[in-house]
């Protein structure tokens, strides 16, 4: 389903729930759709399942573009999805992980966060989400060793406009002014699907997999 019509299917189920009707009817007329993948608790219920692990660690090696050696391997769900939960939006990232590295090197925290609606402080919240990582990473009193953090955020607005920025892939890290990297273990990657989609001319040929990606999920949303 779009997000109109997944939204319109939440609307009828809660007022079937309001007036005590037939859930479960509602459901089975349905139950040949696909949800729409970018609702928070439909990309939770997929991408922090167990089950889909190798589906997740694909998806967040695309859009961190790691390759090799490089790519992720070794993660952990810190906070998966629970039968029943319902995704509520809060001040909480939809998807947090955990990598460790054998080889010695710090381990990787990667949060995951999707937004359909921009606003002039969702920057700022970008940020506290980098903070708050940040201040959970090390103990009180201890010396700060700090993990590498990958903050991932699919956003449906431009954090770029196409007049300032052809890409839609942003990797966002603390340089100078001369645009020298000051510290590496922090990157927020923003993701602009919506000009991905429509921008079709500039993107037709985009072959990485973070463009298969995106258009396999817009494929699953459209199909009915």
């Amino acid at each position: 389903m779009t997000r109109e019509e997944f939204a319109k299917f939440l609307k009828e189920l809660k007022t079937a729930k309001e007036n005590n009707q037939d859930i479960d009817a509602i459901v089975k007329a349905r139950e040949n759709e696909n949800v729409y993948v970018y609702n928070d608790a439909c990309f939770k219920r997929i991408f922090a399942d167990e089950r889909n692990i190798a589906l997740t660690k694909d998806l967040v090696n695309a859009c961190l573009n790691l390759v090799g050696s490089d790519r992720i391997a070794n993660v952990k769900l810190t906070n998966p999805y629970i039968p029943g939960e319902l995704g509520y939006k809060s001040g909480e990232p939809d998807l947090v992980l955990v990598n460790e590295r054998n080889d010695g090197e710090p381990c990787d925290r990667i949060s995951l966060e999707v937004q359909h609606e921009g606003s002039d402080f969702y920057n700022d919240r970008l940020v506290f989400y980098v903070a708050r990582h940040t201040g959970n990473m090390v103990a009180s009193g201890e010396v700060p060793k700090l993990k590498n953090l990958q903050l991932v955020s699919f956003q449906f607005f431009d954090a770029f406009p196409w007049s300032m920025s052809h890409n839609y892939r942003h990797t966002v890290q603390l340089r100078n002014q001369e645009h020298l990297l000051f510290f590496e273990k922090q990157t927020i990657t923003i993701i602009e699907v919506k000009k991905f989609f429509e921008q079709t001319s500039a993107f037709a040929e985009a072959r990485s997999r973070l463009a298969q990606w995106l258009r396999a999920i817009d494929t699953l949303n459209c199909e009915t």
